[in-house]
């Protein structure tokens, strides 16, 4: 009994020992180096000439907006993104090989997961699929040095 128990309390300070060193990385500044689009030649493919055209147009304007955009995730548990257009903030958590993004504006509470492809202390890939198109892409994030 008493090996079960160190076991388990062994296991759970080795999980959180985990979670705490990806939350080190994950917590400071961060700004988008680069925009890969997932699955475009599929989505172009499967389309006409038209919708072809629109959606490299698309991508253009959507990565060049996407490369403005700075991520700053915070020891407390919050988080600043934006850039010189506009900002978002909130609280994240790491949940597995995802950030949980919360935000709550006091009319609705809206939670956003984004999965992680890449955590390290110089590099951050993070996977988004925007909720109004079929684009999915990475962000490829570098820190920014103070």
């Amino acid at each position: 009994m008493k090996f079960f128990y160190s076991t388990l309390v062994v296991s759970l300070f080795l999980l959180t020992s985990c979670n705490n060193a990806k939350e080190k990385m994950l917590c400071k500044r961060w700004q988008v180096s680069d925009v890969l689009f997932i699955n475009e030649k599929e989505a172009i493919v499967q389309s006409d000439t038209m919708q072809g055209n629109l959606q490299q147009r698309t991508e253009i304007i959507l990565k060049d907006v996407m490369m403005k955009n700075i991520y700053e995730f915070r020891s407390d548990g919050t988080y600043l993104t934006g850039n010189a257009a506009a900002n978002a903030e909130g609280k994240w958590e790491l949940s597995g090989n995802n950030i949980k993004f919360i935000s709550d504006n006091g009319k609705e509470k809206k939670e956003k997961i984004v999965p992680i492809e890449k955590l390290q202390d110089d590099s951050l890939v993070l996977l988004l699929k925007q909720d109004q198109t079929t684009i999915q892409l990475k962000l490829i994030l570098t820190p920014i040095q103070h």
